[in-house]
């Protein structure tokens, strides 16, 4: 009788085992896979607004399979994190990422920033030449003359009580001798120009230490390889003094205080025929002015 005791308890304990497998396996079609739901989601700084995109959306896959995710900043962000929430996540190096193998349902989400290389100024935006036509400003025939700003296009005609700012990057104006037409710059000494105003300057030559402005026509470029002059003496202009005129072109360059760069322009300037004794230029006239604001050189039409 004992043998018959010892294969009956064997055969309940197998008999347990069986049912505790059986109520662990979920009730499922025999040969229906596991799936999971993988999403995405994008956020940037303080808003729910994620400057880029994860793709795709959402994706059902079977358990223990991966998928890929495609992550693109917009222009000027980048790429700060990817929390995977227990996915598991590599990066494949060409904008796209490999999640998984994928066990359980989670969501990717991509955090994107301000990408400091990639900063877009407003002017970035704007077309690449500001050009104005037909501007025919006068200069005056007068010590202080006009007071110029490419940037903005403001001018300002000194007098005695009120001088000009160096907010202006150019001054046209009459030799304080005979008021024959020169160009000046917020200050004319020399060794006092800072950093800024020396930013400044117009197309020319240097000979024997004395700067001279030099007269361009079309086709001349103006750019970081051309030389840039500050003439404070009648002679460095007195090209433009001519007895029949002149109508040419000053190359010019100035500190852009938005974009923080160094722009390139010209414009285009009339001088008159003199009248005795001496040729002066005046009546003179700048006609119109165009600089490229990214900072690249530029090419008089």
């Amino acid at each position: 009788m004992t043998p018959r005791i010892r294969v009956l308890a064997s055969a309940t304990f197998l008999l347990g085992a069986c049912a505790f497998v059986q109520a662990a396996t979920p009730h499922r079609p025999a040969g229906t896979p596991t799936t999971w739901t993988v999403s995405t989601a994008v956020i940037g700084p303080a808003s729910l607004v994620g400057h880029g995109t994860a793709l795709p959306v959402s994706q059902v896959v079977n358990e223990g399979d991966t998928v890929t995710v495609a992550i693109t900043p917009d222009p000027g962000y980048l790429l700060t994190s990817l929390d995977d929430f227990d996915c598991g996540g590599s990066d494949n190096g060409d904008g796209t990422w490999t999640i998984g193998p994928v066990y359980v349902d989670c969501t990717v989400t991509a955090t994107f920033a301000l990408s400091a290389a990639d900063v877009v100024f407003q002017s970035d935006l704007d077309p690449d030449i500001k050009a104005v036509d037909d501007w025919n400003l006068d200069v005056p025939q007068t010590w202080l003359g006009v007071s110029i700003n490419w940037q903005t296009g403001e001018t300002c005609i000194g007098t005695p009580d009120a001088v000009c700012t160096n907010a202006y990057h150019l001054r046209p104006a009459g030799d304080v001798a005979r008021y024959a037409f020169v160009f000046r710059f917020p200050t004319n000494d020399d060794e006092v120009l800072d950093d800024s105003l020396r930013s400044n300057g117009i197309v020319g030559d240097t000979v024997d230490e004395v700067d001279f402005a030099q007269p361009l026509q079309s086709g001349a470029t103006i750019g970081p390889e051309q030389t840039f002059v500050y003439p404070v003496l009648l002679s460095g202009t007195a090209v433009w003094d001519t007895a029949d005129g002149l109508d040419a072109y000053v190359g010019f360059r100035f500190l852009n205080s938005v974009s923080g760069r160094i722009n390139y322009g010209y414009a285009h300037v009339v001088t008159s025929a003199s009248t005795a004794p001496l040729p002066t230029g005046f009546p003179a006239t700048i006609v119109g002015y165009a600089y490229n604001r990214r900072g690249d050189a530029i090419t008089i039409p």
